[in-house]
């Protein structure tokens, strides 16, 4: 099973990526018999690369969804057969390790599959023992499988002709054989020097009988190879058709998939194919383990810890589908269900951030400067600087704990933050207004709000009819009733207010006309407190 993934919502914030990195680093050290492993669902916004960049933190890994995989399932430690293997061979280890099928490699490349399916098979029409016709084998090969000894000949020699077995009077063999073919006999003294005679390529004599002197003679005489097998001359005919190669008996069109494709189009395929397992490999075709019925049966569902979010809206694609086994948020409770019962930290502060410094405290576990980096810049943003009416004592204590412990100004390292945003970076009307969004159900209607928080709003402002017009865009492609944007002003503590679609939903929560487009309030920095929930409530007025 992998790890337990740690991730923000989607169109995550500075707070969302740095405490879900923040809080994986703590549940690995407090949890040692689990893996955590920190993951994002969107880009990172520029405040949050300069916060990585400037405490030495890997930023963590873009993943796309939360279902579950085929490397989240499949068997890893697989084991294969070379081309060259004998039947015998892999009969043993199919049974040894109770698998149905084994790739078949070369090197690094996946050549096919040989099935237990395809042996029984194998087995059940050969009635008769198989002759080499079509299909030769080596000396050396059919030694192997007798576990015989080479008495004369050349192991290198091809053998291609039919295998009799001499139980038949001399006279009457000779009726059944002709040059190149193999005969399986026991210690029949006259048989034995009239089939080299006849011309045999190959002379197995079995139940560990050495045939006399003057026979081996002729036999180095005709070129004809002598084995001599501790087998019974059932057992040995039997183990002759097994002497083929694998190569001989491989599926070469097995089904191959991902590690990356998704479970369930794995098993659709699966399920529909004749054969009961595929072939993982990667872009390059190198083997990477065994999809198996079994496998899909079993399937674990991928674990996942929610941070600064609790709304399947806002979670990662095939949230559903996970195993949710924590929360940590500081947002209203929302739609996500788990199967038992789990710890659900949320508690009505700034910052998810600020929840996560208070567990490190909780559990005496010291924070290490990067950590500590990463908590107070989260912090900081989400509280707008602890100007937010969202901030609360327990936000402000962990700032100036957070800011001592790295022996920083947060006042100054916040407004680094703030300018940050800005820092090498091209204007973009699409990233402003999708790039920290974050979607409501108001009644019946699909709302987005998203906000931009800059320490000069008129630069951004510069842009409004853009903005305005890319709003309108998306609220039309997405569906949305009405589509905000809060342009936050630091420095002046305040926000201009854009609104597009259904501006009658603003108008009576906040008692101002939008008629304009957009209005500007002193004093209002957070969307969970001051828009989001006025929104709701007013979806029920006349």
């Amino acid at each position: 099973m992998g790890p337990i993934l740690v991730l923000g919502h989607r169109n995550p914030d500075n707070d969302s990526i740095c405490s879900a990195v923040a809080y994986a680093h703590l549940k690995n050290l407090t949890d040692p018999a689990h893996a955590y492993l920190p993951v994002r669902l969107g880009a990172v916004p520029p405040e949050t690369a300069w916060t990585f960049e400037r405490f030495g933190v890997p930023v963590p890994e873009l993943i796309e969804h939360v279902r579950t995989r085929v490397c989240d399932v499949m068997t890893t430690d697989t084991v294969t057969v070379g081309p060259e293997d004998t039947l015998l061979a892999v009969g043993a280890l199919l049974a040894e390790h109770g698998v149905r099928g084994l790739p078949v490699v070369d090197g690094d490349a996946v050549l096919g599959l040989v099935s237990m399916a395809a042996l029984a098979a194998r087995y059940v029409e050969d009635l008769t023992v198989s002759g080499f016709t079509g299909r030769p084998v080596t000396v050396a090969r059919l030694v192997e499988v007798l576990e015989g000894q080479l008495l004369t000949g050349e192991p290198s020699a091809s053998l291609t002709g039919d295998v009799l077995i001499g139980a038949m009077e001399p006279q009457t063999m000779l009726g059944y054989l002709k040059p190149g073919d193999v005969l399986i006999v026991g210690d029949r003294r006259r048989t034995q020097p009239m089939a080299i005679e006849a011309g045999v390529a190959c002379l197995v004599a079995t139940g560990g009988s050495i045939p006399d002197d003057d026979v081996l003679s002729m036999a180095r005489a005709s070129g004809c190879a002598v084995v001599v097998t501790p087998k019974d001359t059932y057992g040995a005919a039997r183990l002759v058709n097994l002497s083929h190669l694998a190569r001989e008996m491989m599926e070469t069109d097995a089904l191959l998939v991902e590690p990356d494709t998704l479970l369930s189009e794995a098993t659709e395929d699966l399920f529909a194919s004749p054969q009961r397992e595929a072939i993982v490999v990667d872009g390059d075709g190198r083997l990477k383990g065994m999809l198996t019925r079994t496998n899909v049966a079993r399937a674990p569902r991928r674990r996942v810890i929610l941070v600064d979010h609790n709304e399947k809206s806002q979670s990662a694609d095939g949230v559903e589908e996970a195993a949710v086994v924590e929360i940590v948020d500081h947002h209203r409770v929302g739609d996500i269900e788990t199967a038992y019962p789990i710890t659900f930290l949320n508690l009505p502060v700034g910052s998810t951030a600020t929840i996560v410094a208070e567990r490190y405290r909780q559990l005496g576990v010291r924070v290490p400067a990067p950590m500590a980096g990463l908590m107070l810049s989260a912090v900081l943003t989400d509280t707008v600087m602890l100007k937010s009416p969202t901030t609360t004592d327990t936000d402000r204590d962990v700032a100036e704990r957070l800011a001592g412990e790295l022996g920083l100004d947060h006042r100054a390292f916040g407004m680094e933050i703030f300018r940050a945003r800005s820092l090498g970076r091209t204007f973009s009307v699409g990233d402003v207004v999708r790039a920290d969004l974050k979607e409501y159900r108001i009644g019946d209607t699909s709302v987005s709000i998203s906000q931009v928080e800059t320490v000069d709003a008129d630069e951004v402002l510069a842009y409004r009819d853009d903005l305005i017009a890319h709003m309108e865009h998306m609220a039309t492609e997405r569906g949305y009733g009405a589509a905000l944007l809060m342009v936050t002003d630091v420095v002046r503590e305040g926000s201009e207010l854009l609104v597009v679609g259904k501006r009658r939903l603003a108008e009576r929560a906040f008692g101002v006309s939008f008629d304009s487009g957009s209005a500007w309030f002193d004093g209002m920095l957070s969307r969970k407190k001051q828009v989001a929930p006025r929104l709701v409530e007013s979806a029920g007025r006349p």
